[in-house]
Protein backbone atom coordinates (compact mmCIF):
# COMPACT_ATOMS: atom_id res chain seq x y z
CA UNK A 1 0.00 0.00 0.00
CA UNK A 2 1.56 2.98 -0.80
CA UNK A 3 1.23 6.92 1.29
CA UNK A 4 -0.81 9.39 -0.16
CA UNK A 5 1.46 12.38 -1.50
CA UNK A 6 1.51 15.38 0.92
CA UNK A 7 2.13 18.80 0.17
CA UNK A 8 5.43 20.18 1.49
CA UNK A 9 4.59 22.44 4.44
CA UNK A 10 6.97 24.91 5.93
CA UNK A 11 6.69 26.97 9.59
CA UNK A 12 4.32 29.09 9.32
CA UNK A 13 6.87 31.23 10.86
CA UNK A 14 9.42 30.62 8.68
CA UNK A 15 7.17 30.73 5.64
CA UNK A 16 7.89 34.20 3.09
CA UNK A 17 4.35 34.35 2.32
CA UNK A 18 3.32 34.02 5.29
CA UNK A 19 5.32 36.55 7.19
CA UNK A 20 3.73 39.54 9.60
CA UNK A 21 5.06 43.32 10.05
CA UNK A 22 5.46 44.48 13.78
CA UNK A 23 1.85 45.71 13.77
CA UNK A 24 0.47 42.21 11.91
CA UNK A 25 -0.28 43.48 8.72
CA UNK A 26 1.47 41.60 5.39
CA UNK A 27 4.33 44.34 4.24
CA UNK A 28 6.42 43.90 1.08
CA UNK A 29 9.90 42.66 1.43
CA UNK A 30 11.80 45.08 -0.65
CA UNK A 31 9.90 48.70 0.44
CA UNK A 32 7.98 48.00 3.43
CA UNK A 33 4.91 49.25 2.27
CA UNK A 34 1.79 48.08 4.29
CA UNK A 35 -0.62 45.42 2.60
CA UNK A 36 -4.23 47.17 2.16
CA UNK A 37 -2.92 50.37 3.25
CA UNK A 38 -3.47 53.61 1.07
CA UNK A 39 -0.21 55.06 0.83
CA UNK A 40 0.93 58.97 0.25
CA UNK A 41 3.45 58.33 -2.70
CA UNK A 42 5.93 61.10 -4.52
CA UNK A 43 7.17 60.58 -7.73
CA UNK A 44 10.55 59.87 -7.13
CA UNK A 45 9.09 56.77 -5.06
CA UNK A 46 9.14 58.14 -1.28
CA UNK A 47 6.07 57.41 0.37
CA UNK A 48 5.24 57.94 4.04
CA UNK A 49 4.63 55.74 6.64
CA UNK A 50 1.70 56.37 8.95
CA UNK A 51 3.14 53.65 11.29
CA UNK A 52 6.13 55.61 12.44
CA UNK A 53 4.31 58.66 10.93
CA UNK A 54 7.67 59.56 8.68
CA UNK A 55 8.64 59.24 4.84
CA UNK A 56 10.45 56.65 3.45
CA UNK A 57 12.62 55.75 0.25
CA UNK A 58 11.97 52.98 -2.35
CA UNK A 59 14.08 50.85 0.05
CA UNK A 60 12.25 51.32 2.99
CA UNK A 61 14.86 53.33 4.80
CA UNK A 62 13.73 56.91 6.36
CA UNK A 63 13.85 59.66 3.59
CA UNK A 64 13.50 63.60 4.03
CA UNK A 65 10.31 64.98 4.08
CA UNK A 66 9.34 66.77 1.21
CA UNK A 67 9.04 70.47 0.73
CA UNK A 68 5.51 72.13 0.00
CA UNK A 69 6.63 72.38 -4.04
CA UNK A 70 7.23 68.32 -3.83
CA UNK A 71 4.50 67.63 -1.56
CA UNK A 72 2.24 68.73 -4.41
CA UNK A 73 2.61 66.23 -6.80
CA UNK A 74 2.00 62.98 -4.05
CA UNK A 75 -1.07 60.84 -5.46
CA UNK A 76 -2.52 58.37 -2.66
CA UNK A 77 -1.92 54.33 -3.67
CA UNK A 78 -3.85 51.23 -2.50
CA UNK A 79 -1.12 48.75 -2.05
CA UNK A 80 -1.78 44.87 -2.25
CA UNK A 81 1.33 42.88 -0.93
CA UNK A 82 1.01 39.20 -2.41
CA UNK A 83 3.28 36.57 -2.47
CA UNK A 84 5.26 36.61 -5.73
CA UNK A 85 7.80 33.41 -6.98
CA UNK A 86 10.65 35.43 -9.28
CA UNK A 87 9.85 35.09 -12.43
CA UNK A 88 7.34 32.27 -12.18
CA UNK A 89 9.54 29.89 -11.13
CA UNK A 90 7.58 27.19 -9.39
CA UNK A 91 10.50 25.63 -7.53
CA UNK A 92 11.53 29.17 -5.71
CA UNK A 93 10.01 30.72 -2.36
CA UNK A 94 7.76 32.73 -2.40
CA UNK A 95 8.66 36.25 -1.76
CA UNK A 96 5.66 38.79 -0.59
CA UNK A 97 5.83 42.22 -3.05
CA UNK A 98 4.07 45.26 -3.64
CA UNK A 99 3.47 45.54 -7.15
CA UNK A 100 5.61 48.10 -7.30
CA UNK A 101 8.86 45.96 -5.96
CA UNK A 102 7.34 43.43 -8.33
CA UNK A 103 7.43 45.53 -11.55
CA UNK A 104 11.20 46.91 -10.67
CA UNK A 105 12.01 43.35 -9.87
CA UNK A 106 10.68 41.61 -13.20
CA UNK A 107 12.12 44.73 -15.44
CA UNK A 108 15.67 43.83 -15.01
CA UNK A 109 15.10 39.96 -16.18
CA UNK A 110 12.77 41.48 -18.99
CA UNK A 111 16.18 43.26 -20.17
CA UNK A 112 17.93 40.71 -19.94
CA UNK A 113 15.83 38.66 -22.27
CA UNK A 114 15.14 41.15 -24.73
CA UNK A 115 18.63 41.86 -24.71
CA UNK A 116 19.58 38.18 -25.23
CA UNK A 117 16.97 37.97 -28.25
CA UNK A 118 18.69 41.18 -30.04
CA UNK A 119 21.95 39.65 -29.95
CA UNK A 120 20.43 36.40 -31.23
CA UNK A 121 18.64 38.05 -34.12
CA UNK A 122 22.06 39.82 -35.25
CA UNK A 123 23.63 36.88 -34.68
CA UNK A 124 21.43 34.77 -37.10
CA UNK A 125 21.29 37.44 -39.48
CA UNK A 126 25.66 37.77 -39.55
CA UNK A 127 25.46 33.65 -39.96
CA UNK A 128 23.06 33.74 -43.23
CA UNK A 129 23.51 36.89 -44.20
CA UNK A 130 27.04 38.48 -43.73
CA UNK A 131 27.92 41.36 -42.34
CA UNK A 132 26.37 43.95 -41.70
CA UNK A 133 28.31 46.40 -42.89
CA UNK A 134 28.73 45.21 -46.28
CA UNK A 135 27.11 46.64 -49.10
CA UNK A 136 23.62 45.34 -50.65
CA UNK A 137 22.93 43.77 -46.61
CA UNK A 138 19.31 46.00 -46.61
CA UNK A 139 17.97 44.38 -49.98
CA UNK A 140 18.53 41.18 -49.46
CA UNK A 141 17.07 41.03 -45.89
CA UNK A 142 13.98 42.78 -47.82
CA UNK A 143 14.57 40.19 -50.34
CA UNK A 144 14.31 37.10 -47.51
CA UNK A 145 11.48 38.56 -45.88
CA UNK A 146 8.87 39.72 -48.97
CA UNK A 147 6.15 37.36 -49.71
CA UNK A 148 6.24 35.39 -52.90
CA UNK A 149 3.42 35.23 -54.92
Amino acid sequence: MTRPLRAKILRPDLDPANRKGSSGENRCRCCGRPGGAVVRCLPDGRWYDAADQTWRDGRGRRAAWPDVVEYAETRDVQVVVRPVRPSGNPEARPKNLCRRCHMQEEALRNAIRSRIRARMRRALGDLFLGDYSSPGILERAIALYRRKP
